[in-house]
């Protein structure tokens, strides 16, 4: 029983990574259908302003994107879920420049809901979860849960303006 306690207790105190989540939630100036006909097209991510070249395999589940940003720094992603009804998409990073997306096991889901105020408008929800860059104790600072989380909130802010200035065309 003594030799359980120890390894139960030091079960206890090792740290390892925990799951971060980033959530934001905006208003836009579009009605959702047009902001879910711009979300939903997996192939095209161009409203994310530091995106300077994109590839992408499809919209089916499964479908990959190859985005490049800025200074040649490249993400992967696989299209998960895709559900029209609920206006809801959902990708995965499955391969990422740790300077951009200093992440792993990171998914991001967006949903489109009409406003409750204004038909001419949307509601998004950008639900992104993840783990640090680095998953062993003692991440270098670069790849920490702070920073890991502060390059994903400047992520998901930039894609959102971007979607901002696209739907106000």
């Amino acid at each position: 029983i003594f030799i359980c306690f120890i390894f139960f207790s030091n079960f206890i105190f090792a740290h390892g990574p925990s799951r971060q989540k980033v959530i934001k939630k905006v208003e836009l100036d579009a009605n959702q259908a047009m902001t879910w006909e711009i979300v939903s097209n997996f192939s095209d991510f161009s409203w994310h302003p530091d995106l300077i070249k994109q590839n992408s395999s499809g919209n089916d589940i499964g479908s990959t994107r190859e985005l490049v940003f800025k200074d040649n720094l490249n993400i992967k992603h696989s299209l998960e879920k895709l559900n029209s009804e609920r206006k809801m998409i959902s990708w995965r990073i499955i391969d990422s420049d740790k300077t951009i997306m200093p992440v792993n096991s990171y998914s991001a889901t967006l949903t489109v809901s009409p406003h409750k105020e204004d038909q001419n408008k949307s509601m998004l929800v950008y639900k992104s979860a993840f783990y640090r860059g680095f998953m062993g104790n003692d991440p270098p600072e670069e790849l920490n849960d702070e920073n890991s989380k502060k390059k994903v909130m400047i992520f998901v802010d930039k894609a959102i303006e971007g979607l901002k200035n696209k739907v106000q065309q």
